[in-house]
């Protein structure tokens, strides 16, 4: 069921991009950098119901160890204007940052739950009573949920590098008050904000195992 919700996204992406082609040269850039956010979203949403693996390379379109300055020259070449580019670039990060600020959410409350289960497994075990079973079950969901947010926490440290390496080269060139690039400084501080809160997750995530550790 999962593996068909990201074949439907891709296939819309796809259908979308190919309708962009008989589009003027601004409107079809605008409109390629929304699909391609629509993508990402939906691609961060299936990590989010249990994906793994090739979905966060997917998400950040390019794998490990690529050089920042050739993702950044990549992504300005698919934009007719600096200003479409840094829209785009804006968009990019907005469907990062709702989606991870969806996954933070159900990552507090999953943490919340863990740590009362924790908790009580700790009691039993201290106890000499505990169900060696239910507590590898137990770890076992622990180590799933930290996987997963140390796999979105990869992707947005390497989109937040790419994003900064993109301000840094657009600030040279533009004004201080330049509406564009505030659009963009602005998701990238709510993206940094995101991370952050991730890695605090996963510090927690770490510190409930360790607690059952027997």
């Amino acid at each position: 069921m999962k593996t068909a919700k990201i074949l439907m996204v891709v296939v819309i992406t796809a259908a979308l991009i190919s309708a962009c082609a008989s589009m003027p040269d601004d409107q079809r850039t605008r409109a390629e950098g929304t699909a391609a956010g629509a993508v990402l979203g939906g691609l961060l949403g299936a990590l989010i119901d249990g994906e793994r693996g090739a979905l966060i390379g997917a998400a950040v379109g390019a794998g490990a160890g690529y050089a920042v300055g050739n993702e950044v020259a990549k992504r300005k070449a698919e934009y007719a204007s600096t200003e479409d580019y840094l829209d785009g670039e804006a968009e990019r990060v907005a469907e990062f940052n709702a989606t991870t600020g969806q996954y933070n959410q159900r990552l507090a409350q999953q943490i919340k739950a863990l740590e009362q289960e924790a908790e009580y497994l700790r009691t039993q075990i201290d106890a000499g009573t505990a169900d060696e079973a239910v507590l590898q079950a137990q770890r076992a969901t622990l180590r799933e949920e930290l996987d997963s947010a140390e796999r979105l926490e990869a992707a947005l440290a390497q989109e937040l590098e790419v994003q900064n390496a993109i301000l840094a080269e657009e600030r040279e060139n533009r004004a201080d008050e330049d509406p564009y690039i505030q659009r963009l400084e602005s998701e990238v501080a709510e993206l940094q904000n995101n991370l952050e809160t991730l890695r605090t997750g996963s510090t927690q995530l770490a510190r409930i195992d360790q607690r059952l550790s027997v």
